[in-house]
């Protein structure tokens, strides 16, 4: 019998920055010391790979069972983060009676590094599909997303926001019938009244509170599964500019379209599913229980049994270009996503990379779009390979809003004494002065967080 089954919830506790914590005693029956290799064989090739992380296949000696086992190691940059590493273990040890979240198996530790042994999910990566066939069909990707509100809405009941959902996390099994949420490393507990405050997410998928560094809540989570649906639908990410900086406006604005030529075929129902859960103010999007029951995920019908994807006909692309203006038409650019699974997207406990802003273009270039899950070869966070930037161009934006962008920075690097009031002509990055979108007031300078993190 596994020690697994034997926790209760008075073994869990919270702490004060988010991070679930089991007892000692619990904590010393589910660590096994013994090195790994004396009860399993251990691929010596990772079929994925972070910096401070790698997933190997490893055999069970005896049976003869497979798993897939992710080694993270104890310290990084110098600080030591098994505090992280047990909040994973812990997370994934509460939501041991869910189906739809990857099943922890045990738990090996040394001097130096944790290896999580969890259930392989031979089907690989829900990004491995978007990879080669660029989108998936209206019916598997409704498929895809319930079983993804299913597995949120235990996580949610337990008061654990995942923060970085996203196809790299979520995992097929070996006839693709059913997925798997997996991944917990920058996840946190939400207790009411506690206020976290962390930048912690993916750039595309990340929620506009969180950049403007509001207390993390369960729908920020919520936020990712509307960007999630227009990602599975369309195959390009809704909110991503050509510079960082600039995607992060765009999502703080919501700055959010329907190309027809990328939602040829796709239901009216699920562009409103999209609009309802990406909603600036958090309290105004769906819940996970509202999602299910939304009558875009309730209907049954063109349901296939498995979650398949299709490629983009010569007939969805239009000789006239994309309504938002920009006169290039989808390419099919794939990625070169390794085909593992239960991949790690190298963001296992986060990453720390400081996303420093660059000065915005000058003017918009005509550039060919890019798909949602194109990968750069040069990879934007040094911890997490693997990570795709998604850099499909937005909706052209004026020139005065586009100007913002130079000026808009994460408040924990804003060196200095910010003003507190704003009015235009101002100097924060705000889009004030007769503009609809929401006044990104700059908050005064924070000493920087060694968890803060943008993929």
């Amino acid at each position: 019998m596994s020690v697994i089954s034997g926790l209760s919830k008075a073994d869990f506790k919270t702490a004060s920055d988010g991070l679930l914590e089991l007892s000692e005693e619990r904590l010393r029956s589910l660590m096994r010391t013994e090195p790994i290799t004396d009860v399993y064989h251990v691929e010596q090739t990772p079929f994925a790979r972070g910096k401070f992380a790698s997933v190997r296949k490893i055999r069970h000696l005896v049976s003869g069972a497979e798993y897939a086992a992710k080694f993270i190691r104890k310290r990084r940059r110098a600080a030591d983060s098994t505090r992280e590493i047990q909040h994973e273990v812990a997370v994934l040890a509460l939501c041991a009676g869910c189906t739809r979240v990857v099943r922890l198996h045990e738990v090996y530790e040394t001097r130096s590094e944790v290896a999580i042994v969890l259930e392989l999910c031979a089907g690989g990566e829900l990004q491995r599909l978007l990879d080669e066939e660029e989108r998936l069909s209206e019916g598997a990707a409704r498929r895809a997303l319930r079983h993804v509100l299913e597995g949120l809405a235990h996580l949610h009941a337990r008061r654990i926001a995942h923060l970085d959902l996203k196809p790299q996390n979520l995992l097929l099994t070996a006839e693709g019938e059913e997925l798997l949420i997996c991944d917990f490393g920058i996840s946190r507990a939400i207790q009411p009244g506690a206020h976290v405050r962390e930048i912690l997410g993916t750039r595309d998928y990340v929620a506009p509170e969180i950049l403007s560094y509001e207390p993390l809540s369960l729908a920020a989570d919520m936020w990712s599964v509307g960007v999630l649906a227009y990602v599975l639908v369309s195959g390009y990410s809704p909110f991503a500019g050509d510079t960082k900086q600039e995607t992060y406006l765009n999502i703080a604005q919501c700055q959010l379209s329907f190309p027809g030529d990328l939602f040829r075929g796709v239901s009216a129902r699920a562009q409103q599913f999209i609009r309802d859960t990406l909603v600036v103010d958090p309290k105004g999007r769906l819940t996970v229980e509202e999602c299910l029951e939304h009558p875009w995920l309730k209907d049954d019908a063109d349901i296939p049994r498995a979650i398949v994807g299709v490629g983009f006909d010569a007939s969805d692309a239009s000789e006239e270009g994309l309504d938002d203006g920009d006169d290039s038409r989808p390419h099919g650019v794939n990625g070169h996503g390794h085909n593992g699974v239960n991949g790690s997207n190298g963001s296992t406990n986060g990453t720390h990379e400081e996303d420093r802003v660059s000065p915005a273009p000058t003017q918009e270039d005509s550039k060919p779009l890019k798909h949602a899950h194109a990968r750069d070869a040069s990879p934007p966070c040094p911890d997490a390979p693997s990570t795709p930037k998604v850099s499909r161009k937005s909706v052209p934006h004026p020139p005065s809003v586009l100007a913002l962008c130079k000026k808009f920075q994460p408040d924990y690097e804003k060196p200095g004494k910010l003003p507190a009031e704003c009015a235009p002509p101002c100097a924060c990055a705000c889009a004030c002065a007769g503009s609809p979108a929401p006044c990104l007031r700059l908050r005064p300078a924070r000493p920087p967080t060694d968890r803060a993190l943008i993929c």
